[in-house]
């Protein structure tokens, strides 16, 4: 086993980390353990986050069929819709650029970072927090006076 999935249910993320060379087989694992843990929380909190942690892994050669296949899998995962999925690789790093194009044609949305700290800043990023709020009115009437 060259995976590790675990939860926090708190944050409502799941952190997958992944390494040496990982095969579909191996993610299949991975999105199976992730997709338990959606249900399991489900009757509390659903996680939202999704973190694919492949800094110490890098992808095997899969056959196009096998890439496509899986790539369907994802995009088809209706307990995977409106959740925020970053998948986390070092610069230069070998990936199964299929799954990603086939995933994406597919609709199935996710953001790739190079750093830890941008991809967990995205994902436990507040939506509304990120959007401008609206200006407060003036103030009416006289400002109080110091003492």
């Amino acid at each position: 086993m060259s995976h590790e999935v675990e939860a926090n249910p708190y944050l409502g993320l799941v952190t997958c980390t992944l390494w040496g060379e990982v095969w579909l087989e191996e993610r299949a694992k991975v999105l199976d353990e992730v997709l338990a843990h959606i249900e399991q929380s489900r009757a509390t909190r659903r996680p939202h986050r999704i973190l694919i942690d492949m800094i110490g892994a890098h992808c095997a050669n899969e056959p196009l069929e096998a890439s496509a296949a899986f790539a369907e899998r994802l995009a088809g995962e209706h307990r995977l819709r409106g959740c925020r999925i970053a998948y986390l690789y070092p610069e230069g790093a070998r990936i199964n650029q299929d799954v990603e194009q086939h995933a994406q044609a597919r609709a199935f949305r996710f953001r790739r970072f190079a750093t830890t700290t941008e991809a967990l800043d995205w994902l436990l990023a507040d939506e509304r927090v990120s959007r401008p709020a609206n200006a407060l009115p003036p103030l009416r009437g006289p400002l109080p006076q110091e003492c």
